[in-house]
């Protein structure tokens, strides 16, 4: 085929021909399946429940009532249901593997399905091959095919062979023709599919689900209870029933299970927006106890755009500028260009390609041999056929070069001076060999023995990113050590280090220092260092034991092959999306998207907020529900007092609650001072005691308030529909309250509603308002709920209770910002 691939147009004709290269994913529900699934909920089952037993008391404007508050009920939860699946279809998007096409003669990064027959694919090392191809160019190229073989043994291949979806380029890079997509690929044929993850439930949410279904248990004896107390005392069976329903719509928390799923897809949602995408639920929890961050140096604190700054040969050196380059420097700019990958990805590489292209190319050569820099020796080594001789062009870390050369001590020294001299400025120090012979001895060529010429060094410039020293700062403030790795230098580290502000940036741990290191030993050594460099991806998985070895709560970055493992064993991988493998990816529980520090802060930052938001919303949930369920029951105290909360009336508080939790708490924004907190400790649940305790406070408090207005209005001789109204009304105008007190764990009502933006508070607080208002003044209402209007006195009088219930609150944090003040 064309080394320029498809056209556009062609691409587009075969897509919609072939359709999109994915394989079958689980369907999504249907909007009747939907609707079956939704009422199965245990509210719903006891709204029904309560509309047929005032069908059979001949109760039929209740019944219809009742029916209706099921379809409003219904029509919340359908919606919410959509907008978690919208969510996590985006997600999906945004997960899918991204595949390296040429079309138009340019080379384009495009989503795995969009990939289409003929396509040229370029393979690189750590790529996830995404459809069934032909190799027609191979630069030393190792398959992993397990997934479809079983067989972990990397395979060889050469061009001309076939390459399989699914399959891991675990070395080398080449080219590959498209053959087939989709259901056509071998991996289509036994209807395998990598790209699902797994939908397991996180241990949050099962211990939600566990909690639920206690309380359901509960309910279910409570239910029994009050039906037996009031059918026994009134011998009103039918009556104590519907008392018997009341009191379990009033108990049970079904908010907690959509808590936990909508917050936790809609915020990996939000997450994506900043730029960072949260492969897997329960990483959001995890990263509100990262105590430490380590960090790639290169394209995370650096804008990963090399610039050769500099090149010396012997005593002489050339700042790097626009105009031309002296013949004397020319050989090393060609050897540091030719000692890379034929179709270089490295922005080191591409940065002396860029500089060689100002000088007259030799098109006498071809490519023999790639050998990879390895753990032991940090050099890069390409063999070039120049007409009768092999050329070996060879660039790495200065020490490594160096023991190539064989160079004496003076020279050792001199070279060291040199390096050191410029890492301490912050380049990224590059050393340059060369080494010739004849191509009749091809064969004979044995690198540990063989003897290279020093050409020289060169000095490259990676700048840091903006924002990422106010990110570094910010970090510390949460409680947060930010941890520098990289591969180069010592000094540079050293020096981009300090550039950052890194704390202890004094002193630097390199990779020898590691492996000489025994696991407790380095567990004492990274309680002290901050800066690690001349650090293998190897090396990282040891850094990761030995942080958690240390009581640490570790994130860490990576973006190749090597790096999968640490990505896994660390208690949140983090992978570049714009550098990074697909390996790399697929092991990682985060991936940011734009590889730069300052969007995993505000993954940090967001993820403590959806965290946050969450307790916010349980807590609110268990203190609505202590007035709710109380009131349920206090009526039964006494045989004479009337019953308050009907079914209905319940259900209408269920109007309220679900937007509460699904809408309110989900959009509140991140509170200013949460990157000010410490990390939360890893084994505490979201949901503890002491939040439990504070959230059960919150409901007494209020229940006790309703329970006033209601002993008020008895002890006044009030008629029951007055009394229903007063103490409907107050719990109401309390759960309002609750709502505006529970959005800030700082800010006093007031000050939350002054200083935080939340479009769905007036619509929540003016819809309850407004349902308050009708059920008390329209007579068909009124009539159909035993309700009745109110003097305006008393609308006041209940606004003031409603208050004061939650008032105790605003006083409390007051008092915490005095005492943190001091």
């Amino acid at each position: 085929m064309s080394i320029s691939g498809l056209s556009t147009e062609e691409a587009r004709t075969r897509l919609l021909t072939d359709g999109p290269n994915s394989l079958p994913t689980e369907k999504e529900q249907s909007f009747l399946g939907l609707v079956l699934s939704v009422l199965r909920e245990p509210m719903l089952l006891l709204l029904l429940a309560a509309g047929v037993i005032s069908f059979l008391l001949v109760e039929l404007v209740d019944a219809l009532l009742l029916m209706t508050t099921v379809v409003i009920v219904l029509g919340i939860s359908i919606f919410q249901e959509r907008r978690t699946e919208r969510a996590l279809h985006a997600l999906h998007e945004l997960t899918a593997p991204l595949a390296l096409v040429i079309r138009d003669g340019k080379e384009e990064r495009i989503s795995s399905n969009q990939v289409v027959r003929g396509d040229l694919l370029i393979l690189l090392e750590g790529d996830r091959i995404t459809a069934d191809a032909h190799i027609t160019k191979s630069a030393s190229i190792e398959v992993d095919e397990s997934l479809l073989t079983g067989e972990s043994i990397p395979v060889v291949k050469s061009a001309g062979d076939l390459i399989y979806t699914g399959s891991l380029i675990v070395r080398g890079h080449g080219q590959a023709e498209v053959i087939a997509v989709g259901m056509a690929t071998e991996l289509g044929k036994i209807g395998k599919s990598i790209q699902e993850i797994p939908q397991s439930k996180t241990l949050l949410q099962q211990n939600i689900d566990g909690l639920v279904r206690v309380i359901g248990l509960i309910s279910l004896v409570a239910v029994v209870a009050v039906f037996y107390i009031y059918g026994s005392t009134r011998n009103d069976w039918l009556e104590g029933a519907l008392a018997g329903i009341s009191a379990a719509m009033a108990l049970i928390p079904e908010e907690f299970p959509v808590i936990i799923t909508l917050f936790m897809a809609l915020g990996a949602w939000r997450m994506a927006k900043v730029r960072v995408i949260a492969r897997r639920p329960a990483v959001i929890e995890a990263l509100g106890s990262v105590t430490v961050l380590c960090v790639d140096k290169t394209g995370t604190l650096t804008r990963n755009e090399m610039e050769v700054a500099e090149v010396q040969i012997a005593d002489e050196s050339l700042t790097i500028t626009e105009g031309e380059i002296p013949e004397k420097f020319h050989n090393l700019v060609r050897v540091a260009a030719l000692a890379a990958p034929i179709r270089p990805f490295d922005p080191m590489d591409k940065a002396f390609r860029k500089l060689s292209s100002r000088l007259v190319e030799n098109s006498n050569l071809s490519s023999l041999k790639e050998i990879p820099l390895t753990r032991e020796r940090l050099a890069y080594l390409h063999l070039w056929k120049c007409n009768s001789e092999v050329l070996v062009a060879a660039k790495g870390a200065p020490e490594h070069i160096a023991e190539m050369c064989h160079l004496s001590p003076s020279q050792l020294a001199g070279l060291s001076a040199k390096v050191h001299s410029a890492a301490e400025h912050g380049f990224r120090v590059i050393a340059i060999a060369q080494s010739r012979f004849p191509v009749d001895r091809m064969d004979e060529f044995n690198l540990e023995l063989h003897e290279f010429e020093y050409l020289g060094l060169a000095l490259l410039h990676d700048p840091v990113r903006p924002g990422v020293p106010e990110a570094v700062q910010e970090c510390r403030d949460a409680g947060i050590r930010t941890v520098m790795i990289t591969g180069d230098h010592p000094t540079t580290a050293l020096a981009i280090a300090r550039e950052i502000g890194i704390d202890g940036a004094t002193k630097c741990v390199t990779g020898r220092d590691l492996e000489a290191s025994s696991e407790i030993e380095l567990q004492e050594v990274v309680k002290s260092s901050n800066v690690f460099a001349r650090v293998s991806p190897e090396h990282k998985l040891r850094l990761v034991r030995a942080f958690k070895g240390a009581g640490a709560i570790v994130a860490m970055t990576g973006d190749g092959v090597n790096d999968a493992p640490a990505l896994r064993a660390a208690d949140v991988g983090i992978a570049m999306g714009a550098r990074g493998t697909d390996v790399a990816r697929e092991a990682a529980s985060l991936v940011i998207t734009d590889d730069n520090y300052t969007s995993i802060i505000a993954g940090i930052r967001r993820g403590r907020a959806i965290f946050a938001n969450i307790q916010k919303a349980m807590s609110y949930v268990i203190a609505v529900h202590v007035p709710i369920f109380g009131m349920a029951l206090v009526p039964l105290m006494q045989e004479n007092w009337p019953l308050i909360l009907l079914p209905a009336l319940v259900a209408f508080h269920e109007v309220i609650i679900d937007p509460a939790c699904s809408v309110v708490f989900e959009v509140e924004e991140p509170d200013p001072e949460i990157m000010k907190r410490s990390p939360r400790p890893s084994k505490k649940t979201m949901f503890g005691s002491s939040e439990i305790f504070f959230a059960f406070l919150q409901g007494l408090f209020v229940l006790a308030g309703v329970f006033a207005v209601f002993w008020y209005s008895l002890s006044q001789g009030s008629a029951d529909e007055v009394t229903r109204s007063l103490t409907f009304g107050t719990l109401l105008i309390a759960n309002v309250f609750l709502i505006l007190a529970n959005r800030s764990r700082t800010l006093t009502i007031l000050g939350t509603i002054r200083q935080r933006k939340n479009q769905a508070v007036p619509w929540i607080t003016g819809g309850a308002f407004a349902l308050l208002l009708a059920l008390l003044n329209i007579p068909f209402l009124s009539s159909a709920f035993d309700l009745s209007s109110i003097s305006l006195a008393s609308y006041v009088a209940i606004f003031f209770v409603g208050y004061l219930t939650v008032s105790w609150t605003d006083l409390l944090k007051i008092i915490n910002r005095f005492k943190a003040s001091l």
